[in-house]
């Protein structure tokens, strides 16, 4: 049964392949196309770490938008599960957001 959560999007993880953030040229796309928009978006695919920080696994781009163009609106993640290492110190899409 999936688990939905809700999360500022700005203080999601980036995953190691992402450490510097969402693709610009996605990004603009996306924002070109849904603006601040989240009607029929699929929500962000999310594990959360031992120390209850939540670390993005899909949803990079989507979760950069609405962090961007809609500060602190919340967003509903799946939940894939829990992971024993921690991701307090891990870069977030806040940080990398001018």
């Amino acid at each position: 049964m999936p688990v939905f959560q809700h999360f500022d999007p700005r203080e999601l993880r980036l995953p190691s392949s992402r450490r510097y953030g969402a693709d610009p040229f996605k990004l603009q796309l996306q924002i070109a196309k849904y603006g601040t928009s989240t009607s029929g978006m699929p929500p962000p695919l999310v594990f959360i770490g031992r120390d209850g920080f939540p670390m993005l696994y899909d949803g990079v781009t989507r979760a950069t938008r609405i962090a961007k163009l809609l500060p602190g609106k919340l967003i509903t993640v799946e939940v894939l599960g829990t992971l024993a290492k921690a991701f307090e110190f891990e870069p977030t899409i806040g940080g990398t957001l001018p």
